[in-house]
């Protein structure tokens, strides 16, 4: 028996009149077993072809979102949903207890449906399981495409990243998390924490003096212009300031300071870099920096910020530039193995300075990030201004080139040595998160300044990863600004006394005053330029205030001071691209715009 529209769907109505069941009408207006026909003919296939589905995190304050399937048309598909022991109901649009299926659905070739998720606020982290069921109904069959597994880097099988199924099911998985932080805040990186030395050979009222055997050389971050300089002899109150280093170019251990002083032979200095003390700062505090907590996980969204930066009285900050991204940085800390790994032909000088060291987890570094600079704490034993980088030696060769009538030789340079700045080094991923990304995998990272062996052990180490690009390697996040402005807060005071053509005025606080600001008000000679501030007697409170030219002044009258501020307000547009899974703290690095007097 011939049945040419075997390739047709069952025809279960005709004219009105319903076939019995497990039968449908021919062509010809005769019923036929459906049972029959199958075993004659065989099933008509369909294919689901594609699965779109958006499975960056559901918002944490609820959403409807929109799936599409696509296949050859007349498939049938079954949907579920379900999280935990809640499903959702397509008819009603909620989640619960009671089992559904949105079953047998027949496909045009597009199928479009969407879902709408609960908010989740208060609630911890929620999966969510969709299942896409390729059908059988009467003569179709519905089958998934082919197979293609996708894998995350530990090994275990991307359900959302792999096509098709061996089977008649489809899964993807969406999370709903709970909501999440973003801190902006300031760091500066090497001018804020402090440092220690000792006197080589008393001074007395003098502005140099020498400490022991801990040069710049040795230690390129043991103290720097601007430092505030202390110790038994030099009070705070004093004020010293290092003014230049090696002043006569003869002894690296020799410094100046802005006063005339004495100090006693092994006595211990400490330096104060100019940024400490600010706020915000890193984990110090917390003052004046930006946070919005209500951000949901993968979602894109745009906050304007304002970050208050405060500098330690007697301390003002001067703007050099308008930050931008790349001035924004995220910090990720490393712990060292026990050694360093050294690099074949590396001049380790007797095993004292290494290129490359082992750490105990390389996720999220990339060539480029900066090691933590600072002259203390986790940094103490890092050299500055060192970053992760690629390390490549390279050797001459002569190749010989036959001529005519002659034979010549060519010097061609090749590479010998090429070590990446971040190897895993056979390492396996031990750690993934529910995205994909590692977040642990053991490994070496190579610097482009050799780095003192007491670095090996070293704990909780900061690398620096500046830019949007390292931002969104150590957070997950990737993040942009726009609109940034930098506003100093007016600085003044009060004359506390007249002055009759004199370059000393008596002011009432000089904690927010610092040399070379500008000075102008009422009364103020200005013929030539503003005058600028020459020195001030004591850091803060009443003080003797030195300008570059002479003024006469009533007292009680105001006078103000341009060109910094103890107190600088950022503000400021944040653009999120996905915001991460976990809360997130970025700085701005305050030594790339400001500086500190």
């Amino acid at each position: 028996m011939s049945y040419t529209d075997n390739k047709q769907p069952f025809l279960k109505i005709k004219n009105g009149v319903k076939a019995p069941a497990g039968f449908h009408y021919m062509p010809n207006g005769k019923l036929m077993s459906d049972a029959d026909h199958i075993a004659m003919f065989g099933y008509i296939e369909k294919k689901v072809k594609n699965i779109s589905v958006d499975t960056t995190d559901v918002s944490v304050f609820g959403e409807n979102r929109s799936f599409s399937i696509t296949t050859d048309a007349g498939a049938i598909l079954s949907i579920e949903i379900y999280e935990g022991n809640n499903y959702y109901n397509f008819k009603n649009k909620t989640f619960s207890t009671t089992k559904y299926r949105l079953e047998k659905v027949e496909s045009n070739g597009t199928y479009n449906f969407s879902v709408k998720f609960p908010n989740n606020e208060g609630g911890s982290l929620k999966t969510y399981y969709l299942n896409i069921y390729a059908e059988t109904a009467f003569n179709i069959k519905t089958k998934h495409a082919d197979h293609i597994e996708a894998v995350f880097p530990d090994g275990t099988i991307d359900l959302n990243n792999s096509v098709g199924s061996k089977s008649d099911i489809v899964q993807k998985i969406l999370y709903q998390d709970t909501v999440k932080q973003i801190k902006l805040s300031c760091v500066a990186p090497s001018l804020y924490l402090t440092s220690t030395s000792t006197v080589n050979g008393a001074t007395s009222s003098s502005n140099r003096i020498v400490v022991d055997g801990q040069t710049l050389a040795g230690n390129p971050h043991l103290y720097a212009i601007g430092d505030k300089v202390t110790g038994t002899g030099i009070a705070a109150s004093v004020h010293a300031i290092i003014t230049k280093i090696n002043p006569d170019n003869n002894d690296a251990n020799e410094f100046e300071i802005s006063v005339a002083d004495s100090a006693t032979n092994d006595d211990t200095l400490t330096f104060t870099p100019p940024f400490n003390g600010m706020t915000p700062h890193y984990t110090e505090s917390a003052t004046g920096a930006f946070t919005s907590d209500n951000l949901a996980s993968g979602k894109n969204t745009k906050l304007k910020f304002t970050i208050t930066c405060t500098a330690l009285s007697s301390r003002t900050f001067s703007i050099i530039k308008t930050p931008t991204i790349e001035d924004l940085c995220a910090v990720k800390l490393v712990t060292f193995g026990a050694s360093a790994n050294a690099i074949e032909g590396e001049n380790t000088s007797s095993d004292t300075v290494f290129h490359r060291f082992p750490v105990n987890n390389i996720a999220g570094l990339r060539e480029g990030m900066v090691l933590d600079p600072a002259r203390s704490g986790t940094g103490a034993n890092t050299t500055h201004k060192a970053r992760i980088s690629e390390y490549r030696t390279n050797v001459t060769i002569q190749e010989i080139v036959e001529n005519k009538y002659y034979t010549d030789f060519k010097d061609i340079e090749i590479q010998d040595v090429y070590k990446p700045g971040v190897d895993p080094l056979h390492n396996d991923v031990s750690t993934i998160d529910r995205t994909g990304a590692v977040t642990a995998q053991a490994g070496n990272i190579t610097f482009n300044t050799q780095q003192v062996d007491a670095l090996k052990a070293d704990s909780n180490v900061r690398i620096f990863g500046y830019g949007s690009e390292n931002i969104e390697a150590i957070t997950g996040a990737k993040v942009y600004l726009s609109d940034i402005t930098l506003t100093p807060t007016q600085v003044s005071t009060v004359l506390e006394s007249a002055s009759s053509n004199s370059t000393t005025l008596v002011v009432a606080e000089a904690g927010n005053i610092s040399v070379g600001m500008t000075v102008r008000g009422v009364g103020i000679d200005a013929s030539a330029a503003n005058p600028t501030v020459v020195s001030k007697s004591v850091a803060t409170g009443s003080a003797n205030v030195v300008v570059s030219a002479a003024q006469t002044l009533e007292s009680g009258q105001t006078i103000f001071f341009d060109g910094a501020s103890n107190v600088i307000t950022i503000t400021g547009t944040l653009e999120i691209e996905k915001m991460a899974i976990s809360d997130t703290v970025l700085y701005f690095d305050v030594e790339r715009f400001l500086t500190a007097q």
